[in-house]
């Protein structure tokens, strides 16, 4: 009755062969009746605009019943665009960095050339725990296209690597800080607490949160995700090119008053970049308390605090300072060398020593028959500012006076005002104040940090207790990696 599966197949077929004619033989009269009649003509257009028009009243019509979920959805995909051009810039730029790198990588060096040992101190725990992840995407690369052989060591608690360094038997040709200020901070103090002068060159990849001196040397910017790419290409790149300049560093020393002449002397901190001392810093290190409200954390850490009676507004102290100095028997200190010996055969005793004209070095200037009277002379001061703040010059030029800038801001006394000085500062960190150009200062507050009342002040962003302190100068202290 239903017939054979072939059968079914075939008046299938028919079927769909006849609506096809059908439906040519239709089109075929339209635009027959399309080409005979001007009218019909432009009513076919004009109806073909009304269904497009239709649609788009009903695509408005959907969002104005759905306003909730299309703004949603705009502002996803908004997002989403923002996100892959952002990605995609990052993509290229850290591919034109790359190729550069792979330009020396691809040099080649002659065996009898030692390959130089490179000592990265990472921060894991800098910037939230994301510097691990930075330093892979953002530095490692670079170094390792470059043909450069890295070590890394993940500091474990705070003064690691300040402790790793002082104890190293030998230092590295090079030291790569990847972290923020403090880890640059110790890894300069356990540099220079040694003994001997050693040849090291440090530089820094910024992947801290705070990067005072990667903004300075390497012009590191944090206001996009592309432009603190830039900033951490920039510095690894920086140590391939291998560009290297003496910096000046700043020594603080604690002061023994006569309760602690029998105590024993602290070591010295070394500092590259400020000591902050004030209202101002202590209200800015309180703004991650108020991390819910984002980037305007900093805005209300200055409102809620500017009544706060925990911050120091006073800085009331003692100041001595002397002025700069470009080097005299009074101040310069020649730093020691380690000499390195040399096993020598028994037959080399007969042999005369001869030293190659190409390793002399230049004799530097007799600094102990030069004489500076203005050297000695010192400046007392008694101050009570809201903020003061010791800073160096770590741009200075070669031909310019070592010194370091003492900075007095005013007292303030009106809440008001400080906030809006505050929040001005957010934006442009400019200094309001009398300003020293000096060689070495002595600073003896009247009210220091005890167990019932905790005061500190930040060397390069990292707390220590408000104490009499002495800094100078050290001019030409390390070599840094520069662009």
């Amino acid at each position: 009755m239903f017939g054979s599966p072939t059968q079914r197949n075939d008046s299938a077929t028919h079927r769909n062969h006849r609506n096809a004619r059908q439906l040519t033989a239709l089109n075929c009269q339209l635009l027959l009746l399309y080409d005979s009649s001007p009218c019909i003509c432009v009513l076919i257009k004009y109806y073909k605009r009304f269904l497009a028009m239709a649609k788009v009243v009903k695509i408005f019509t959907t969002i104005r019943n759905n306003w909730k979920k299309s703004a949603f959805a705009a502002v996803a995909f908004s997002y989403g665009v923002s996100f892959a051009n952002e990605k995609y810039e990052i993509n290229q730029l850290m591919r034109k960095y790359c190729e550069e790198a792979t330009t020396y990588g691809d040099v080649a060096v002659p065996a009898t050339v030692q390959q130089k040992n490179v000592l990265v101190i990472l921060n894991p725990v800098a910037d939230k725990k994301s510097a691990s992840d930075s330093f892979e995407k953002y530095c490692a690369p670079i170094l390792h296209l470059a043909g450069i052989a890295i070590e890394v060591l993940k500091t474990d608690s705070e003064g690691h690597a300040r402790r790793h360094i002082e104890e190293l038997e030998s230092l590295p040709d090079t030291i790569l800080v990847a972290g923020g200020d403090g880890t640059v901070s110790e890894t300069i103090t356990g540099l220079l607490r040694r003994p001997f002068r050693e040849n090291c060159s440090i530089g820094v990849l910024p992947v801290g949160r705070t990067n005072s001196l990667a903004t300075q040397l390497y012009n590191f910017d944090r206001s996009t995700n592309l432009k603190e790419v830039e900033g951490m290409a920039n510095a690894a790149i920086s140590i391939v090119r291998g560009k290297t300049e003496p910096k000046d560093v700043m020594k603080i020393e604690v002061l023994q008053n006569e309760s602690s002449i029998d105590s024993p002397n602290p070591k010295p901190v070394y500092a590259i970049d400020s000591l902050h001392w004030g209202a101002y810093r202590d209200v800015w290190n309180k703004r991650d308390k108020y991390w819910y409200f984002g980037s305007l954390r900093g805005y209300v850490a200055f409102a809620l605090n500017a009544f706060d009676n925990d911050a120091q507004w006073k800085c009331k102290a003692k100041v001595t300072f002397s002025p700069p100095c470009s080097g005299c028997r009074n101040c310069f200190v020649k730093p020691e060398e380690r000499k390195v010996e040399t096993k020598r055969r028994w037959w080399s005793l007969f042999i005369p020593k001869i030293s190659l004209g190409s390793n002399r070095q230049t004799a530097g200037p007799d600094y102990s028959k030069i004489v500076n009277e203005n050297c000695q002379n010192k400046t007392e001061i008694d101050v009570e500012p809201s903020e003061l703040l010791v800073k160096t010059n770590v741009n200075r030029l070669a031909e310019e006076i070592p010194k370091i800038s003492l900075k007095i801001g005013k007292y303030e006394d009106s809440s008001l005002d400080f906030v809006k000085n505050g929040w001005r500062r957010l934006g442009v960190n400019d200094f309001e104040g009398k300003n020293e150009d000096v060689r070495s200062i002595e600073i003896v507050p009247e009210v220091v940090s005890t167990e019932d009342k905790e005061l500190f002040f930040s060397i390069d962003n990292e707390a220590y207790e408000v104490k009499p302190v002495r800094i100078s100068v050290i001019p030409r202290a390390i070599q840094m990696y520069t662009m």
